[in-house]
């Protein structure tokens, strides 16, 4: 078969060739140049330093530059917008603008220390603690305090030109359980009240980094109005009898089951009750809704402490929350309860709060025992609809091993208490009582605040109720003393916040 020879280019067919050429070459040029922008754009930080090395040597201006405010709104509004480093216009935190100097020994070493690892002192809050007394919370980097001997000072500047210092007390009250921060108490005791003549001033701390006095931070951590110090709040009548303070609300949270916890203890405490629950994260729309009819009814405070986040602390900071929670309501009630929204306060028969706490005010603090309760084992009954049920109402099997250490929860007169743990305080004035079995414990469903399917997982016979169950090595035991008041937190709720919730 033959071959056809290629056909002959035509004039016309040449100068269509050069005009695609013409048109061709610029949108590959553009195309490049946009490429190499974007690949700029988008190295690390370091490129620059590449770049100042292909730059001609040249005599720094004394004449300083600025930046025109539009320019910088418009370099910000980008960064945010593409999630990306602005290479021109971002500052960093600290610039060493000449290199350290060389040593004229070859053998001296230079260590060149650039940003922090932590800081020294982080401060959540300060409160005023009586007449002669102030406490500054806050979080402080952990090596410093274990390795090293930071101390503080305290001084107060009073508005009319006068001073006076006081030696503060640190006190590390996390136990050792601290990560990159740890908690720190600082105390601020002075001889007298230093507001004289109630004109008001500012309580300066100083806070070093090590036994040489020569470096330290100085922070004003608190500053009273002229007038504004009032010394009946440090005396009672308190506020309230009873103050909940609540460790840090995480995780995904079941609305139900913070709607039952709510409703038992606003019943249990009373009308002279004030509960603070502190949101880092766990408080949703849901769990919001079941606590705003409350908040709207003066029985509780929620604080949004989720900035907390950016500091590495043990347990969502819950050893902080609980010292700012002390310190900022300790003269707030005569009695404040720490435990979690897992667990319910309980009186065995025969007692009440008032008469249980009567008998316990020789003491600074009381620990309280807790009841592990089963969080899936439930009787199968066919005559129960379990999906309507509250929690406490239908998880009734406990865990029932004795001579063993459990975990326990306590109380304290906060107005003794310079410190506090979240299972007991070690820096208190006073006496503390452990053996309170028989007049207060409490339930504990663990694992059940962030279960959103049925609660009711295992179903144990009905005979279950008189025998000893073995569930996954543990023995457990009928115990219906929380199901017998749900009728009555029922009805608590329904006369207290009317149907905004009492659906069931």
């Amino acid at each position: 078969m033959r071959k056809e020879p290629p056909p002959t280019s035509s004039p016309s067919s040449t100068v269509a060739k050069l005009f695609v050429c013409f048109e061709t070459k610029p949108l590959v040029a553009t195309l490049l140049a946009l490429t190499l922008l974007l690949l700029i754009w988008n190295l690390p930080p370091y490129y620059q330093n590449l770049l100042s090395t292909t730059l001609p040597c040249s005599a720094p201006s004394d004449t300083p530059t600025t930046t025109p405010a539009s320019a910088t709104a418009t370099t910000t509004l980008l960064a945010s917008a593409t999630n990306a480093s602005v290479p021109y216009t971002a500052a960093p935190v600290a610039e060493k603008k000449f290199a350290a100097p060389k040593p004229s020994d070859p053998n001296k070493r230079i260590f060149q220390a650039y940003g922090n690892a932590a800081a020294l002192f982080v401060q959540m809050g300060a409160y005023r603690g009586g007449p002669t007394t102030f406490a500054v919370v806050g979080l402080a980097s952990k090596p410093i305090h274990v390795f090293g001997r930071p101390w503080f000072k305290c001084e107060w500047i009073s508005n009319n030109g006068s001073s006076f210092r006081a030696k503060a007390y640190k006190m590390l009250p996390d136990w050792g359980y601290g990560r990159v921060y740890t908690v720190v108490v600082v105390n601020c005791t002075f001889p007298f009240n230093p507001n004289r003549g109630n004109v008001g001033g500012r309580l300066m701390v100083n806070a070093y980094y090590g036994e040489s006095p020569r470096k330290y931070e100085k922070f004003m951590a608190l500053e009273e109005a002229p007038g504004s110090y009032d010394d009946s709040k440090y005396h009672p009548p308190f506020q309230y009898e009873y103050l909940y303070c609540g460790s840090s609300l995480y995780g995904n949270l079941n609305a139900d089951r913070m709607r039952e916890w709510m409703a038992y203890h606003a019943w249990f405490f009373g009308p002279s009750s004030h509960f603070v629950f502190h949101d880092t994260g766990g408080v949703t729309p849901e769990v919001k809704a079941v606590l705003e009819p409350w908040v709207r009814a003066g029985r509780v405070t929620v604080q949004d402490i989720s900035a907390q986040a950016e500091f590495d602390g043990y347990y969502y900071n819950q050893f902080l929350i609980v010292n700012d929670c002390l310190h900022r309501y300790r003269h707030t009630a005569n009695w404040t309860f720490y435990f979690d929204v897992d667990e319910y306060i309980y009186l065995p028969e025969g007692n009440t709060l008032e008469s249980v706490l009567n008998e316990f005010s020789d003491y600074t603090q009381f620990t309280i025992e807790q009841n592990p309760m089963s969080s899936v084992l439930c009787l199968n009954d066919s005559s129960q609809d379990y999906s309507r049920e509250w929690g406490f109402e239908k998880l009734l099997f406990r865990e029932s091993r004795t001579g063993i250490r459990r975990d326990r929860k306590y109380a304290i007169q906060a107005k003794n208490a310079y410190a506090t743990g979240v299972h007991m305080s070690e820096n208190v004035i006073g006496k503390t009582l452990h053996k309170t079995e028989t007049k207060i414990r409490y339930y504990h469903y663990h694992n059940s605040i962030t279960v959103h399917e049925e609660l009711c997982r295992e179903y144990l016979p009905l005979s279950a109720k008189n025998n000893v169950t073995w569930y996954n090595k543990l023995p457990y035991v009928y115990d219906d003393n929380m199901k017998k008041l749900v009728n009555t937190i029922k009805d608590f709720e329904r006369k207290t916040i009317g149907n905004a919730q009492a659906n069931s």
